[in-house]
């Protein structure tokens, strides 16, 4: 049998059995159910290298404190990052709030034209395909990484193509009467039934389409994707009390852990252990001598780094030595001290502590 001719029949024939499944066996997801641009374009973001599992624990509670263009954009920086924490990639959010000024200011509420959706900071052409099908109903393309899984193993796609060739693949089969269904359709088939490793055939409403399948090579296309190999960092973490009031000392601009303020904290070099590296941060940060006793020890990934934190507990007793204040240091009572810290391997730590 010849490779498979993607001509008009077939890809009308390809698109009726794949929206049938989807409006069947689609999950129910809070964007969905009211996709506006502004929730849209939200969920899109926070999907970026996140899993749907771990976006849907913080996307409502994200809505509720930032309903609409308007109140993103005059969001605080410490209150939107104290939002978007736990799903890390930052600078995800300081990109979201930097369009939202830019689109509150010059394209109320939301804007339609595709190429002025793309012009957003931290917008790529996919997520400005996904707007403009997905919440304006647009025939624009939106190729994700289960998209692109997906056509490979259909046209049974073997080595270095350019990015283009899918785009251009979509740009054929999308309809104009559907697009935000066939966009979406693509992308739940690459996530629930053509997945990376055992693609789950027999349930494929499609098959009968699939190239790679016909010829026996479905689960050998595409190949294993290599991330970048990520760093193994270890860190301690310093929880100094006085009087009920725990210490917070500010970030650097180009600290590895986002926010503001957070724990007074400190990369362990090799060869060092996580006791010596602690001692000497309490020094540096205090003045002097206090007995650290190890309180926590927890695991955090901020990008593409594996991070084991140690986190030490020091209680200073009045009439001693106090650390430096004004220098980028504060106390915060020990209360609401989680209020001012945005990334949450601090509150890990806060939380070991007890």
């Amino acid at each position: 049998m010849p490779k498979r001719m993607w001509n008009t029949e077939t890809i009308g024939g390809f698109r009726t059995k794949l929206s049938g499944w989807y409006r069947r066996h689609r999950r129910e997801l809070p964007w969905r159910a009211d996709p506006t641009p502004y929730r849209i374009w939200i969920s899109e973001v926070m999907l970026q290298q996140t899993q749907t599992k771990t976006v849907l624990r913080y996307y409502d509670r994200f809505l509720e404190r930032f309903p609409d263009v308007q109140s993103l954009a005059r969001a605080s920086q410490p209150e939107l990052l104290n939002a978007w924490s736990g799903l890390g990639y930052y600078r995800r959010a300081r990109n979201l709030q930097k369009a939202a000024v830019e689109i509150a200011e010059k394209h109320p509420p939301f804007p339609e034209d595709f190429r002025t959706i793309l012009a957003l900071p931290g917008i790529g052409r996919y997520t400005a395909g996904a707007i403009c099908s997905i919440a304006f109903n647009k025939p624009y393309p939106a190729v994700d990484g289960n998209v692109r899984r997906v056509l490979t193993r259909l046209t049974a796609t073997r080595g270095q193509v350019p990015e283009s060739y899918f785009w251009d693949l979509v740009s054929g089969w999308i309809p104009r009467r559907s697009p935000s269904e066939f966009n979406q359709a693509m992308m739940e088939l690459g996530a629930l039934v053509c997945v990376p490793k055992r693609p789950k055939c027999r349930r494929c409403p499609v098959r009968v389409f699939c190239e790679a399948r016909r010829i026996g090579i479905e689960r050998s296309i595409p190949g294993p994707g290599l991330k970048p190999a990520g760093k193994r960092l270890r860190i301690v973490v310093l929880v100094l009390e006085q009087k009920q009031r725990i210490l917070l000392s500010r970030a650097s601009t180009a600290s590895l852990i986002p926010g503001d303020w957070g724990l007074p904290w400190q990369l362990v070099p090799d060869q060092e252990s996580a006791e010596e590296t602690a001692s000497s941060l309490c020094k540096t940060v205090w003045g002097g001598k206090i007995r650290l006793e190890p309180c926590a020890t927890v695991r955090h990934t901020i990008s593409n780094h594996q991070i084991t934190g140690f986190g030490f507990y020091g209680k200073a007793e009045a009439g001693e030595a106090k650390a430096r204040t004004g220098d980028g240091f504060r106390w915060e009572k020990r209360e609401s001290v989680g209020n001012d810290l945005t990334s949450s391997i601090f509150h890990k730590v806060l939380d070991k502590r007890g």
